[in-house]
């Protein structure tokens, strides 16, 4: 479960940051366990524009957190989904993205220990999931949950188990070999193919039939093969892509250099502004959904005035993190393989009015009986005004500052356009059935919004 959080500082210093949590299910497995404090261990160390920098690990009341930096952006997976019905990711936009994870990846596999000695850490999970692409033009490498450190001989994974998406495994790591960098090579290079041609050049019906693909000694099908393809661009995929470890390139820098070399001289430059301009044009309004969710899940956390000892998940007590005054602020993703956010439903209309009407009908039935009381007090005037037949405007309530108890993360969370419907939270509020007075007139409470159709799946890429 990823959530985005706020980290407050001294004199009014405040930053927003992801927070990374074991999913209930996972944190009583010693194995999951131990691959959330090899994430950020090994993460930890990486330090490249191009890499989602760890900044705390944390524990509370039992639940161990990763504190993150927050990238404001989407997913590649979700890119390709929108483009579909644009045309797809034009060519120099998917080559700058896959450049620039490229050159998060060679960071990462260039990762040495105290002594300067080589780790040889390999991902094992690339795909689109993991590659976020942030609306500033920035793409940065995610999730290293399953990064093995090859030279420390680890042995995470155990005998009969495959780790990472099936579609963009190696040959040799289905077969179990030994693993080195050109691995994910292999999977960067199959992810360049989907995104470029909008198939899968590996995946069939089934998850055997995919293996049988990947693990046989027939290539993957050439583009030019079904469609009008760069013949410099071609060359490069496939040679990311051979099944021999061997005829690849031998690092993830040298593949993006080669990528690089795809594009005309003029549009080599600036790849982080063009990719900014296609992601905003393509996902605008979407990313203003996003901010507006989360400028309102912080001011939700203000009202609610929670207390920097409220953690993660509404837990209090101390952590073992120096990131100490955490808080919280509604948005979410439970992930499952993937990096999205699920759907949260929105608080009707009468719930986020029933305090203000409820003083106010407070104020109204207070006037009534001082009214009744000094009546007999007063003489009828001798003429009395006329009285209007038209309803009268309900006045709107005064201001009222509302404290509240602490609030947790998943209280009432706004929604998200790009949201993956994993866990749906329904509110348990409702208006008050009572029969109206009579005299009185009542209005109906506004349905609740309808929630947005939501991505259940992996779009297929």
């Amino acid at each position: 479960m990823v959530w985005a959080a706020r980290l407050k500082g001294s004199r009014g210093f405040q930053k927003i940051v992801a927070v990374k949590t074991m999913l209930p299910k996972l944190s009583e497995d010693p194995q999951f366990e131990r691959m959330f404090l090899d994430e950020a261990s090994l993460a930890s160390r990486i330090h490249h524009p191009n890499v989602v920098e760890v900044l705390d690990l944390g524990e509370m009341s039992g639940v161990l957190f990763i504190a993150m930096e927050w990238l404001d952006g989407v997913p590649l997976n979700q890119v390709m989904k929108a483009a579909k019905s644009a045309a797809g990711i034009p060519s120099p936009v998917a080559i700058h993205i896959l450049t620039h994870a490229a050159e998060g990846l060679h960071a990462a596999h260039e990762l040495k220990d105290d002594e300067g000695a080589y780790i040889g850490l390999v991902h094992r999970d690339v795909s689109p999931q993991n590659i976020l692409v942030g609306y500033d033009g920035f793409t940065k490498m995610v999730d290293f949950g399953l990064a093995k450190a090859t030279a420390l001989g680890d042995g995470a994974t155990r005998a009969g188990q495959l780790k990472g998406k099936i579609s963009y495994m190696a040959p040799e790591q289905i077969r179990g070999d030994p693993l080195d960098r050109r691995a994910d090579v292999f999977a960067l290079g199959v992810v360049l193919y989907a995104v470029t041609t909008g198939k899968h050049p590996f995946r069939r019906e089934s998850e055997g039939a995919t293996l049988f693909a990947i693990s046989s000694p027939e290539p993957a099908p050439a583009p030019s093969r079904f469609m009008t393809y760069p013949p410099e661009l071609e060359a490069v995929l496939m040679k990311s892509v051979a099944k021999d470890p061997d005829k690849r390139y031998s690092s993830a820098l040298e593949f993006a250099r080669a990528l690089e070399q795809t594009l005309p001289e003029s549009e080599r430059a600036h790849g982080g502004e063009r990719v900014g301009q296609f992601i905003n044009g393509l996902l605008g309004a979407q990313h203003e959904q996003q901010k507006a969710a989360l400028a309102e899940a912080l001011r939700r956390a203000d009202r609610a005035s929670i207390a920097p000892g409220v953690g993660l998940d509404g837990l209090a007590g101390t952590g073992a993190s120096s990131v100490s005054s955490l808080s919280a602020v509604g948005l979410s993703r439970p992930t499952n393989d993937l990096l999205t956010t699920p759907d949260f439903v929105p608080p009707t209309t009468w719930e986020r009015l029933r305090l203000p009407v409820a003083v106010v009908g407070l104020a109204l039935a207070a006037g009534g009986i001082a009214f009744a009381v000094t009546r007999g007090s007063h003489k009828e005037p001798p003429a009395a005004a006329a009285v209007p037949t038209a309803p009268l405007t309900e006045p709107s309530p005064p201001p009222v500052e509302v404290k509240t108890a602490p609030v947790t993360p998943s209280a009432t969370p706004e929604p998200s356009a790009s949201a993956t419907v994993t866990a749906t939270a329904t509110s348990t509020a409702r208006p008050s059935k009572a029969a109206p007075r009579a005299g009185t007139t009542t209005t109906a409470a506004p349905a609740a919004p309808k929630r947005p159709r939501a991505w259940r799946n992996d779009p297929g890429f």
